[in-house]
């Protein structure tokens, strides 16, 4: 009797124990995602202060607010697309029996909307870019550059020497950059 009152309080000990360590590692994890969350890109410049900033004439400013609203169609259309094409990943890796080709497929169709999502995104800026003249392009790209590749401006690796500064390569998923890219997937199984 005295026995098994001793194995229940060391399995009660033992999940505590487990227990708090979860709880302590679960505080961990949030601490982190918040800290991503708050450090991540700033947020996109609205048409307004990007036509204050870039000296717009009225013609300008009506060119892009007529640009504007079938860009946003476009990207929230993907987007939305992407929501559901996310899910359907998900799904299919809750389930066991799920053949890795379905899980290869379902990337490669998230792929392809990410893909059209950066030419939309181009697209815009392309048309953006044709509505100005020198002097506000050079502002803009510098601007964008600055947005896309971080405050200074390296996208990717740079070889030492390079505009007289040595910039580190940063690695797959440590900032800006495209990088090298994840290796190719193998089948888990």
């Amino acid at each position: 009797m005295k026995r098994d009152w001793l194995i229940y309080l060391v399995i009660f000990s033992l999940a505590l124990n487990l227990g708090t360590i979860g709880t302590f590692a679960y505080l961990r994890y949030q601490d982190q995602r918040e800290k991503a969350v708050t450090q991540g890109p700033p947020p996109p410049t609205p048409l307004r202060a990007l036509g204050r900033e870039l000296n717009l004439d009225r013609s300008q400013r009506q060119a892009l607010r007529d640009l504007f609203p079938e860009h946003r169609r476009k990207v929230t259309q993907i987007r939305e697309a992407l929501i559901n094409k996310r899910q359907e990943f998900f799904d299919l890796i809750k389930e066991d029996s799920t053949p890795w080709s379905a899980i290869q497929a379902k990337i490669q169709e998230i792929s392809a909307l990410q893909g059209g999502l950066e030419e939309e995104m181009t697209r815009y800026l392309l048309a953006l870019k044709r509505k100005l003249n020198p002097q506000q392009q050079a502002a803009f790209l510098s601007k964008l550059q600055g947005r896309l590749c971080g405050p200074e401006g390296a996208c990717g690796p740079l070889e030492p020497g390079f505009g007289g500064h040595h910039r580190p390569h940063r690695g797959h998923g440590m900032g800006p950059g495209m990088g090298p890219g994840p290796p190719p997937l193998e089948d888990p199984r």
